[in-house]
């Protein structure tokens, strides 16, 4: 599990490296993140669905940025 986590996370810098503008990409993926976390939070008051808010789903939400909150969002109605 670990191995394929952290394969994702090298393909990810890989590919905010090669966008031409690192700091910039990175940056707006850990907004977008954070973003989309928070919102979702918000959200949970009117739904029965939300993401527990600890390290692991914020540095997730923060490297993965939207489409993490999502992969986590889906796990989450999938697993429990």
């Amino acid at each position: 599990m670990y191995l394929y986590i952290g394969i994702a996370i090298i393909v990810m810098l890989t590919i905010f490296k090669k966008s031409g503008s690192f700091i910039k990409s990175l940056v707006s993926s850990v907004l977008g993140g954070i973003g989309a976390l928070c919102a979702v939070n918000a959200v949970s008051y009117f739904i029965p669905l939300s993401i527990g808010l600890n390290y692991t789903t914020l540095a997730f939400s923060s490297l993965f940025s939207v489409p993490g909150v999502i992969f986590l969002l889906v796990s989450d109605a999938l697993i429990f």
